[in-house]
């Protein structure tokens, strides 16, 4: 049996930045050299609407019930948005 020599495989050196995206290219960030994420260098405007309701979401559910109760204006700022919304989206329905 003849034993083989081990070749090396040289590894490349990457010059320049490496760019990652954790929702298929949505929002792109520059990857650090630690392999974490670095700063953000694109996001469409999808991914800026998206993380936009991931910041209102708080405004509803249980607790934000209770803010309203314990504060009336804001209880009065949320029936108008609500009377706003019906509104709107009931001319754009009858367009």
């Amino acid at each position: 049996m003849v034993k083989k020599k081990n070749k090396r495989i040289r590894r490349q050196i990457r010059s320049g930045p490496i760019f990652v995206s954790p929702d298929g290219g949505e929002t792109v960030y520059e990857q650090k050299n630690n392999g974490g994420w670095g700063r953000m260098i694109h996001q469409s405007e999808t991914a800026k609407l998206v993380e936009q309701a991931s910041e209102e979401i708080n405004m509803m559910g249980v607790e934000a019930i209770k803010l309203r109760r314990q504060h009336p204006a804001l209880q009065k700022a949320w029936e108008q948005y609500k009377m706003l919304w019906n509104i709107i989206t009931k001319e754009d329905e009858s367009n």
